[in-house]
């Protein structure tokens, strides 16, 4: 719930509260609040959902879209997590990558030009 919803929930309950004495606005007000944490997604939920997208990053724009369409109020925050950890894994998988082929001295292109009597050659000896 956010901030401004929360001071239209206890201006309304305040004017309740104005109208009949009998109201009592603090237990409105935990009610009001604990029906609040009910739309919200398992804390493990979601930390398999990071987990997942840190380390299978097509699976966890899986776990994204599932958040976004859950209906639940922290969703749509949790698929961007998801979201953003899986495009920085996929950055970081792409720089390691790079800085492994090129520190080889082997290029694409070289890779290519192997012949299958090479690698055997390399193979057997």
């Amino acid at each position: 719930m956010s901030e401004t919803d929360l001071e239209k929930k206890v201006s309304q309950y305040a004017q309740l509260a104005k109208e009949d004495k009998n109201i009592d606005v603090a237990s409105l007000l935990l009610n009001a609040l604990e029906n609040e944490q009910v739309n919200l997604l398992k804390p493990s939920t979601k930390r398999w959902g990071y987990l997942i997208s840190l380390s299978i990053p097509p699976a966890g724009l899986l776990f994204a879209a599932w958040f976004w369409f859950s209906g639940k109020d922290d969703g749509k925050k949790a698929a961007w997590v998801c979201i953003a950890l899986t495009a920085v894994t996929i950055v970081l998988f792409w720089i390691g990558l790079s800085a492994f082929t090129s520190t080889s001295g082997v290029g694409v292109d070289q890779i290519k030009k192997i012949t299958p009597a090479e690698i055997h050659d390399t193979l057997s000896n």
